[in-house]
């Protein structure tokens, strides 16, 4: 009997050893996949740190590349608003500096005629031959109208003093048109008289008999032959009258 309660005790105590070995073998295992599962979860959340640090950073990265492009869009959009003004602003200098200039070649211009007038010796739509100008007027008027026209045009109707001068006036006045100029006489067979009381010389051109008038008779001239007719036709007339003289020392 004491025998077989030795051997139950020893077994006994075999399988406590036993149960106290698998415990403590399962404590062991248990606390290493403990310690695994730590080291693993250390390791995520050390990796997801990091990550979270990268991410961080890069969002800080990323947020200042952001304001520093915001802050370079705004400098431009100052710029191009300051761009835009100085240009409305050069615009308008442009526009008054145009009508000045449009102010100051009109001024030019009438100043330009104004001397043009002063300096050439013969007034516009005059022609000039040495010192006399001469001018053939489009008006019809008689003897005595075509007189009173060149004296308001501060001139007389033409008087040919040189064979010269009759060519130049011929020539000038080749036409169809008849022109009085400054000869006539009061009455048949009187002698020929220029409007300025001076006596005609004959050997400068002859002029057609006129027969017997007691009326005045004026001379024109037409196509480049002298006629004599009554002053109370209508015809246009050439008037004539010293050419402007410069001043000394003026170009």
């Amino acid at each position: 009997m004491l025998e077989m309660a030795e051997e139950v005790t020893y077994a006994d105590l075999t399988f406590i050893t036993l149960a106290k070995n698998k415990n403590e073998d399962f404590q062991q295992t248990k606390s290493k996949a403990s310690s695994t599962v730590k080291h693993h979860w250390r390791s995520v959340a050390v990796s997801l740190g990091i990550l979270c640090l990268v991410l961080l950073g890069a969002a800080g990265t990323m947020g200042f590349k952001a304001m520093q492009a915001s802050q370079k869009m705004s400098s431009q959009n100052d710029n191009l608003t300051l761009q835009k003004e100085m240009l409305e602003n050069l615009l308008t200098k442009l526009d008054v500096l145009q009508a000045k200039n449009q102010n100051l070649s009109e001024t030019l211009q009438q100043l330009s005629n104004h001397r043009g007038r002063q300096c050439s010796p013969c007034p516009e739509k005059w022609l000039q031959r040495g010192e006399n100008c001469y001018f053939l007027s489009a008006k019809w008027n008689t003897w005595e109208e075509s007189k009173t026209q060149c004296i308001t045009l501060n001139s007389r109707l033409l008087k040919i003093e040189t064979k010269e001068e009759l060519e130049f006036i011929l020539e000038s006045a080749q036409s169809y048109n008849s022109y009085w100029i400054g000869l006539f006489r009061s009455r048949a067979g009187g002698p020929w008289i220029w409007e300025d009381n001076s006596t005609f010389i004959t050997d400068l051109f002859n002029i057609p008999d006129t027969g017997s008038s007691n009326y005045p008779i004026c001379v024109s001239i037409q196509g480049g032959n002298l006629i004599a007719s009554d002053c109370l036709g209508y015809r246009f007339c050439i008037c004539e009258k010293m050419a402007n003289q410069p001043k000394p020392g003026h170009k």
